[in-house]
């Protein structure tokens, strides 16, 4: 299970990369916002750039880019009532079927989000406005967060077969609902 540990690694690396540049377009946002709002209030000259820059490329990569790292801590939205009736090697099943679907789709909106990247790019397509922004790089934003979502998803695939298979815990169940502390 070696392979595993890596490809773990090398998935939560990107991951944390991801979350790293999500902060500081967080940070960016703040930061454009503030001096927005001061050059607007005290100086009467509002950044008419920064509503663009904000909606068209901070925000969406600040959203996509955490996807990724969110399903690795077990933070979206989970149905798990049936799992406190099943074995942990059903449930390591149950959730082969879900992320076996999963990875279907998400390899699905995958492709099309990297279809619609490389047309807008191929156009030249840009945002009329003062200034013309071009829509591949959010598009670009978008086509990384599912990639490396669909990574972890795949991971996932592969650690819950391999654990329902050997009876082995290969990869953490994820935990129900209620079960956990709360910080």
């Amino acid at each position: 299970m070696n392979f595993m540990k890596r490809l773990n690694f090398a998935i939560t690396f990107l991951e944390r990369t991801w979350m790293l540049v999500a902060a500081l377009m967080l940070l960016s946002i703040m930061l454009i916002s503030t001096l927005d709002v001061l050059m607007r209030y005290v100086f009467n000259q509002p950044l008419g750039w920064a509503y663009d820059l904000i909606s068209l490329y901070l925000m969406c990569g600040l959203f996509f880019f955490a996807l990724s790292d969110t399903l690795r801590n077990n933070e979206h939205v989970c149905v798990d009532l049936l799992h406190t009736l099943m074995s942990p090697r059903q449930r390591h099943a149950a959730l082969i079927v879900g992320y076996f679907i999963v990875a279907i789709v998400f390899a699905l909106v995958t492709l099309a989000a990297f279809e619609r990247m490389f047309e807008s790019y191929r156009n030249n397509d840009v945002v009329a406005g003062s200034i013309g922004w071009p829509t591949w790089v959010s598009s670009l934003f978008v086509t990384l967060g599912f990639a490396l979502l669909w990574l972890r998803i795949v991971f996932r695939f592969i650690g819950h077969s391999l654990s329902a298979i050997t009876g082995r815990q290969v990869i953490e169940l994820p935990p129900i609902s209620g079960t956990q502390d709360v910080i």
